[in-house]
């Protein structure tokens, strides 16, 4: 029996062009930007909760003392994708302003967004330097990446 295949060799077909990176890299900032908010790290556990002073500050300024990572939305808008072949890579656009005074919100936009990614993160923010890792990926996110490779291998195979 012999078997033959038509369409383009295997070896020309590229699994990971820059265009299914971006939309990879877009789809994981959704995924981040949705947990976040949501008060929870990559693996579904919630983020510690404020310490009372800033949880006050919050509630004042916002109107809430969620965990979610938000006061001014900078951090998490300012995520960028940056596509190129056969990776992407996901990082922060912004600096700080380099302002100490103001008010809650002027005062969180004094701090640019991968600084407080770091601190939040890695380092930990506040006095008691307390991280709450939420730029990471989950299994679930693995998954769902694999299976956007999956459907566009498939796609280019046909």
């Amino acid at each position: 029996m012999k078997v033959t295949r038509t369409g383009p060799k295997l070896t020309d077909i590229d699994l990971s062009p820059p265009a299914l990176m971006r939309e990879i890299g877009e789809g994981l900032i959704a995924r981040v930007r949705t947990r976040t908010t949501k008060g929870t790290d990559a693996d579904g556990k919630g983020f510690a909760a404020l310490s009372p002073s800033y949880a006050k500050q919050k509630r004042k300024a916002l109107g809430h003392a969620r965990a979610d990572l938000t006061v001014s939305g900078r951090m998490l808008n300012d995520i960028t994708v940056r596509p190129r072949p056969g990776a992407v890579t996901l990082s922060f656009i912004s600096g700080g302003s380099a302002s100490s005074g103001g008010t809650f919100i002027q005062r969180s936009r004094s701090v640019g967004a991968a600084e407080k990614a770091f601190f939040h993160n890695v380092s930990g923010a506040g006095k008691k330097r307390v991280v709450r890792p939420f730029f990471g990926l989950s299994s679930q996110d693995i998954t769902w990446v694999m299976r956007k490779i999956e459907i566009h291998a498939t796609r280019e195979l046909r």
